[in-house]
């Protein structure tokens, strides 16, 4: 009795597999509104240091990717920031950019012009969205990736904030800004690219004006030691999303201090990210599932961090390190 339901049941999960498959291939190719999708491009082509499969693979899914994460409506590709009164994804992606501008004291000094940098711009969606909100300011956004540049563009062009919005395809290692540019400086979930972190707080510390404030929202690693299994699944998590490595907070104060930075502060905004985290799960858990079918059938032959769905795959062990309290996701303030 006990071996046909575990036929039955291996049965449903290949049917599921196989489905989302077709549904994830199929859906990378849509438009939107009969027009092409002009978020069709590798949001990680330059920053992500895996093989050239893994850029192919974003190159080839990223239509269905901006589909799934509704980045049409957003124009933002990053966690949503859940708690109480905020129910959709939308909502969420929305809230954490609301969370960002108060974060940077943009709510509480409404009257006051500030320049701020969003370092790592994306597509412009954050930049955009606060320009709209806090008309005063004047926000510049900057990426390395030119495709997501001209996007920037047009869609401020479309969003009427091109008097207090700019673009610019430049390297947050060295950004050419002036010294003292700035008033506030944020990273979303894009600072864990830098290969030189202590280079990178130099630089940010440079470009930001006496008393202003950087904002950094991203994963970091905490002191749990990780089985080899764990282990594992971290090192696939890197690699999937071309992460050298992930700091600790208690590194990231130290490159901080060390820039003269102070005034240092952190929030934990794990539980208020599970939601968005577990959106992306539902469709990278059957993608994980079949590499590791595959794996324990081929053995070395197979080399999962080669398969082109790896990035589907490697979104789930994010969730899996955070079980083990092995990661967080925070806000880290700190002040010039």
């Amino acid at each position: 009795m006990v071996l046909p339901r575990v036929v039955k049941s291996l049965y449903r999960m290949i049917v599921k597999i196989v489905t989302a498959r077709r549904i994830f291939t199929s859906l990378s190719n849509r438009t939107f509104a009969g027009k092409a999708n002009p978020y069709i491009v590798p949001v990680f082509i330059f920053y992500c240091m895996g093989k050239d499969d893994v850029v192919s693979f974003y190159q080839k899914h990223w239509g269905f990717i901006v589909k799934y994460l509704q980045v049409d409506k957003t124009h933002c590709v990053h966690h949503g920031y859940y708690e109480k009164g905020i129910h959709t994804h939308i909502q969420s992606v929305l809230h954490m950019n609301d969370f960002v501008g108060k974060l940077l004291g943009l709510e509480l000094h409404r009257n006051q012009a500030k320049y701020v940098l969003d370092a790592g711009c994306g597509i412009g969606g954050t930049a955009i969205y606060l320009a709209k909100k806090y008309p005063r300011n004047i926000f510049t956004g900057i990426t390395i990736v030119p495709e997501h540049i001209d996007a920037a563009k047009d869609l401020a062009k479309e969003n009427q904030v091109t008097g207090n919005t700019d673009f610019l395809v430049a390297d947050f290692m060295d950004t050419g800004f002036s010294s003292g540019q700035f008033d506030a400086i944020y990273f979303i979930e894009s600072a864990s690219y830098a290969l030189n972190k202590q280079r990178l707080f130099h630089e940010m510390n440079r470009i930001l004006k006496p008393g202003g404030t950087l904002v950094l929202i991203d994963c970091f690693r905490t002191p749990v030691q990780l089985n080899p299994l764990f282990t594992q699944f971290y090192t696939w998590f890197c690699q999937g999303w071309g992460l050298p490595n992930l700091i600790s907070l208690e590194e990231l104060e130290v490159f901080l201090k060390t820039e003269g930075f102070q005034h240092i502060t952190t929030k934990d905004l794990t539980k208020n990210v599970r939601r968005a985290i577990l959106r992306c799960d539902f469709v990278g858990i059957p993608y994980l599932f079949s590499m590791m079918v595959r794996r324990i059938f081929e053995g070395k032959k197979y080399h999962i961090e080669e398969d082109p769905r790896f990035l589907a795959a490697s979104s789930v062990c994010s969730t899996l390190i955070a079980l083990k309290k092995g990661m967080t996701y925070n806000a880290v303030i700190a002040v010039k």
